[in-house]
């Protein structure tokens, strides 16, 4: 009896609603950073050598992950914030700056949290971000370039398209290596390779299924769109990256549970 009781007080404070505000504020957070941040990543790898060709199907990649439903509106809107982004001026950049540091400074103490680890200082962990975000653009413009090449193989040798999916796989596999990465270097503290591996790959089936879900649930609701018109692209938009943060913060606690050892089973007594 006293073995069930101590799992189900494991489980509730794995469930706790705590992590519910957390992915509130990271989310509200990302409003104001988002748009700076995406500038930021596409301006840098317009102007990279070579990158040009697989700068679209990035775009593309993360608009789709980032907004499930309506991608191209929101590209359309990203496309003009891209455009202006030359008249942003002194107090534009401020805005960016402010906005950019605001975010990491919060996710950084939350996912301090969720790790049980100590908070990197300020500017290391702003240097850590920031060099993150510059690869993983670069590496997924890599992986989206040999994709591409590999199809140009096979349509070669005959086979003039993917089964969807055999197709599905490689955008799959793109999720979970982003998500080990990210548990890996925002932990602060040493991971076991089990722990990383089976959480972000847990992770990364329950948000894609998520996603899934959640097209699923927009394409048939006509409720908001009856009621708030073109305004309800805004409100999905903000619903699924509450969802999203809540699925990376339970997947980061997971990880830290199979690390430390809470999730492996005991003998009773």
């Amino acid at each position: 009896m006293r073995f069930w009781k101590e799992r189900l007080a494991r489980l509730w404070t794995f469930f706790d609603a705590e992590l519910s505000f957390y992915a509130a504020s990271l989310s509200f957070y990302t409003i104001f950073a988002l748009i700076p941040l995406l500038l930021i990543v596409f301006s840098l790898l317009a102007n990279l050598p070579n990158f040009q060709d697989q700068l679209l199907e990035l775009k593309g990649f993360l608009l789709s992950n980032l907004m499930p439903t309506n991608t191209e509106v929101v590209s359309l809107y990203l496309d003009r914030f891209m455009e202006n982004s030359s008249k942003l001026g002194n107090m534009g950049l401020v805005y960016v700056l402010i906005a950019s540091l605001l975010f990491f400074k919060n996710y950084q103490y939350i996912v301090a949290k969720m790790f049980n680890s100590k908070p990197r200082d300020f500017w290391s962990s702003v240097t850590v971000y920031w060099t993150l975000m510059t690869l993983l653009p670069i590496g997924l413009s890599l992986s989206i370039f040999f994709s591409t090449q590999a199809q140009m193989i096979l349509e070669e040798s005959g086979y003039h398209r993917l089964d969807p999916g055999v197709s599905g796989i490689v955008p799959a596999f793109l999720v979970w290596v982003m998500l080990f990465v990210l548990f890996k270097i925002s932990a602060n503290k040493p991971l076991t390779l089990r722990a990383s591996l089976l959480s972000s790959l847990l992770t990364a089936l329950v948000w894609l299924f998520s996603k899934w879900a959640f097209v699923f649930y927009v394409f048939h609701n006509k409720a908001y769109l009856t009621l708030y018109g073109s305004f309800s692209i805004l409100l999905f938009f903000l619903l699924w990256v509450y969802l999203s943060w809540a699925i990376l913060l339970y997947g980061m606690r997971l990880c830290e549970a199979l690390n430390s050892g809470l999730g492996e089973e005991s003998s009773p007594g």
